[in-house]
C-alpha cells in the first residue's frame, strides 16, 4: 500500500517531501492514500464518483483540473495501462519543476510502467514493499507521447477513451443484452452503469422512449456517451447508481452491472444495482440485466421483485428479467 511504501522510502532512502507547498494526487483510491500528504495544500483528481464522494467526505478537496503548478504530484496507478501512462503525463505537466511519485501494486502493472518510464525519465529512487513499488523523478521530457485523453473511434461509429470499461471494443455481454431486449420498452427508462453508451444508443432507436437516464460513475465514460448518444431524450447522470434516485418512477431499467473491484470479483456491486432498480421502478416497471452465469443475483431478485425469470443464456452469460418491485423492509 502507498502509505507503507512511502514510509519506507522516507526512512530508508533520500526521499524528502516538501514541508509546505501544493500537492496533486491523481486517482487515489482511499483516504488512507492521502493521509501522508495532509500537511500540504492538497487537491486530488479523480473521475469516479463514489471515490470522489468518499474522499470529499473525509475532508479532501476534489478538482476537475489541477490548479496552477504543484510542488509534488502523486500518481496511484490504475489497472488500465494507457490510463496509467496518461496520469503520469498529467502529473509531469502539473509539476514541471517539482517531483512526481508513481505508486502501484504489481498486480496493477506497476513494474511494466516503471520499465517504460525509465526509457524517458531518470528515476531518483525506488522502493519495493507490500506487493508493490514506488518510484519518483523530476520531469525532464514531459512525456508528451503518453498523453491519452482524446476520443478514439472503435466499431460501429462509437468513440471511447482510455480507461473506460470496454474501451477497445463492444462488450459481448452488452451486445447479447441488446440483441435480446424486447421491442416494447417505452416511457421513462434508465441505463444503469451506462458506460460509453452502447446500450443507450440501442434503446434510443425506439420512438416510444420518452426519457433515458444514463447513470454512470465514470465521468470519462459519460463524456464518450455524450458523443455517442446526441439525443435530446438523454439525461446523463454522473452518479453512483446505488445512491441515485430518478425524478419520477421508471418504466424500465436495463443494466450490465460491474462485478469487479480491481481484480477481485465483487457481486455486491450488481446486487446494489438491482436494489436501486427496484427502488426506482413503477409498480409495473421492468428490469433487464445481463451478467456472467456464475454471479449470484437470483436471491437479490427474489428479495426485490415479486417475479423474475431467466430470459436467455449463451456463451457464459445470462439475461435476467424482473417485474413488480417490492417495497424495501424498514
Amino acid at each position: 500500500m502507498f502509505h507503507s511504501r512511502l514510509d519506507h522510502a522516507l526512512v530508508e532512502t533520500g526521499l524528502c517531501l516538501p514541508e509546505r507547498g501544493r500537492c496533486l494526487a491523481l486517482h487515489p483510491e482511499q483516504a488512507l492514500d492521502l493521509a501522508p500528504l495532509k500537511r500540504l495544500d492538497l487537491q486530488f483528481l479523480h473521475r469516479f464518483k463514489p471515490q470522489i464522494t468518499a474522499l470529499e467526505t473525509a475532508g479532501y478537496t476534489w478538482r476537475e483540473r489541477p490548479e496552477a503548478p504543484v510542488d509534488l504530484a502523486v500518481v496511484y496507478v490504475p489497472r488500465s495501462k494507457r490510463l496509467a501512462r496518461h496520469l503520469v503525463f498529467a502529473a509531469s505537466r502539473a509539476a514541471p519543476d517539482g517531483v512526481v511519485l508513481v505508486d502501484g501494486a504489481k498486480s496493477q502493472g506497476i513494474e511494466s510502467l516503471i520499465k517504460a518510464l525509465k526509457g524517458h525519465e531518470t528515476l531518483l529512487g525506488s522502493v519495493s514493499k507490500a506487493h508493490g513499488k514506488l518510484v519518483w523523478f523530476r520531469p525532464e521530457t514531459g512525456l508528451p507521447q503518453w498523453q491519452a485523453d482524446a476520443f478514439e473511434p472503435i466499431e460501429e461509429g462509437f468513440v471511447t477513451r482510455p480507461g473506460v470499461f470496454s474501451a477497445d471494443a463492444i462488450d459481448q455481454a452488452s451486445r447479447f443484452l441488446a440483441e435480446t431486449l424486447p421491442s416494447d420498452i417505452s416511457g421513462n427508462v434508465a441505463d444503469f452503469g451506462a458506460g460509453w453508451g452502447y446500450l443507450s444508443r440501442h434503446l434510443l432507436q425506439s420512438p416510444a422512449l420518452k426519457k433515458l437516464y444514463c447513470v454512470e460513475a465514470d465521468r470519462a465514460a459519460l463524456d464518450c456517451l455524450a458523443k455517442n448518444c446526441p439525443d435530446p431524450r438523454v439525461q446523463a447522470e454522473w452518479q453512483d447508481v446505488a445512491q441515485w434516485w430518478a425524478p419520477q418512477k421508471l418504466d424500465a431499467v436495463i443494466m450490465n452491472p460491474p462485478f469487479h473491484i480491481g481484480r477481485a470479483a465483487e457481486p455486491r456491486l450488481g446486487q446494489d444495482f438491482i436494489r436501486a432498480a427496484a427502488d426506482n421502478l413503477t409498480p409495473r416497471g421492468r428490469l433487464f440485466l445481463v451478467a456472467n452465469r456464475s454471479l449470484p443475483y437470483e436471491t437479490t431478485l427474489s428479495t426485490c421483485f415479486k417475479q423474475w425469470q431467466t430470459l436467455a443464456q449463451a456463451n457464459g452469460f445470462k439475461i435476467l428479467t424482473a417485474e413488480r418491485p417490492l417495497a424495501r423492509k424498514a
